[in-house]
């Protein structure tokens, strides 16, 4: 066979075509990914309360920050836990998505597994099949709830929704024999007035000899509590110490991490927040057998 001969214009122009080419790819990539679905990524049972006294401590620079060209670390847009409402064949479907407000407003709801039948098997996270987070898209209200799951998988809860505006649900959960863990997220619309709040907004504490303080260090954050000024370790409760939820404002992007072995009476937690931003911060913990909450915002540069 033949070699075929280029002549050296024909071969600028084929080079010249090339690159035509693989910018229009590039430029395509971009818009798919510039426009792909974003998100594909308080009280208890017991009664939850916002401690008052809470301080925050000045934070320091993230650690592993961006190296020359390398991205951040961290969750991307696309992985964020609770920005999706499906995933890995699992979706959250709310009975009914308006909702009245009230003191105590039911909610139901079920997770459908990959064959579309409510999921009936769940692996127990830190003692419980399925922890359920609500929140107000301005960051109050927060509430750490265990709704209780009926014989055809159906989970059944009440909720203090006594403002009015759109609320969002986070199901915690790990499904036996699938993902490790999933935490899927959904809208309520809730019936009433909307007045804004500022984040996070404290409900009245049940224990006015209580006080929290929240210490962050970069990933590291350091909650103390203290009763009449003296710090005290919290309680074991839903098998640890407490338990630090982190919401990004804006999308609501969640984390929840539990607290490092050590450090008593103070709870430390490492908490990798994964873009600058406000995050609000809630911390779950136990003191003389009653449940409180105590929450702060603060900002990752």
């Amino acid at each position: 066979m033949t070699a075929m001969r280029t002549s050296p214009s024909a071969s600028v122009k084929l080079a010249g075509f090339t690159v035509a080419v693989a910018a229009v790819f590039a430029a395509s990539y971009g818009v798919a990914r510039a426009v792909a679905p974003d998100g594909l990524a308080g009280r208890s049972s017991g009664g939850h309360s916002m401690a008052p006294g809470m301080e925050m401590g000045e934070p320091e620079a993230g650690h592993g920050g961006a190296h020359g060209d390398e991205p951040a670390p961290g969750p991307s847009a696309a992985t964020a836990p609770g920005l999706a409402v499906a995933d890995t064949g699992y979706r959250f479907v709310a009975e009914a998505t308006t909702l009245a407000s009230g003191p105590a407003t039911p909610f139901r709801f079920r997770i459908d597994g990959p064959d579309g039948s409510p999921l009936q098997r769940y692996e127990a996270l830190h003692e419980r099949e399925l922890h359920l987070i609500v929140v107000r898209r301005d960051l109050t209200g927060f509430q750490h709830v265990h709704p209780t799951r009926g014989a055809d998988g159906t989970w059944s809860i009440t909720l203090d929704l006594r403002q009015g505006g759109t609320w969002r649900a986070f199901a915690d959960f790990a499904p036996s024999g699938g993902p490790t863990q999933l935490t899927l997220g959904v809208d309520l619309q809730v019936a009433g007035a909307f007045v804004p709040g500022t984040a996070p907004a404290a409900a009245a504490p049940t224990d006015a000899s209580l006080a929290v303080a929240f210490d962050r260090r970069g990933d590291d954050v350091g909650v103390t509590v203290r009763r009449d000024g003296v710090a005290v370790e919290p309680e074991p409760y839903l098998g640890a110490r407490g338990h630090l939820v982190a919401l990004r404002a804006g999308d609501l992007a969640y984390l929840h991490v539990h607290p490092q072995e050590g450090g008593a009476p103070a709870v430390r937690f490492m908490a990798e927040l994964p873009t600058s931003g406000t995050y609000a911060l809630f911390f779950d913990y136990q003191v003389g057998g009653v449940v409180h909450t105590a929450a702060t915002t603060t900002e990752v540069r």
